[in-house]
């Protein structure tokens, strides 16, 4: 039986998926290629990079392990007419993996 934080988050995370995910299609680096949802971030402002304090703006994709357990650099991500290569790992949960990521 599922705990009502369980239950909650399930919910909360629906509504996530409802709200913000688009389709897509996941290619790996074999050729492999399948459905997902992911979330796309456009410009993300990013602070201290490139040894700089001036702001730097990347776009990022986030996938949930529900679709790609251990998504990789160069992978490819099509949403619409536009694919994307994951360039780096941003953080990873253990549910979802954040990606930077720059369309081609």
């Amino acid at each position: 039986m599922a705990s009502k934080f369980d239950s909650m988050a399930g919910r909360l995370e629906s509504a996530i998926d409802d709200q913000f995910a688009v389709d897509a299609v996941y290619t790996n680096d074999q050729g492999a290629s399948f459905e997902i949802r992911c979330i796309l971030d456009r410009a993300v402002e990013q602070r201290q990079v490139y040894e700089t304090n001036m702001p730097a703006f990347r776009d990022q994709i986030e996938i949930r392990k529900i679709y790609v357990d251990r998504p990789r650099r160069g992978d490819k991500v099509t949403i619409g007419q536009t694919e994307w290569i994951l360039d780096g790992l941003i953080t990873d949960d253990g549910q979802v993996t954040r990606h930077y990521a720059n369309a081609s």
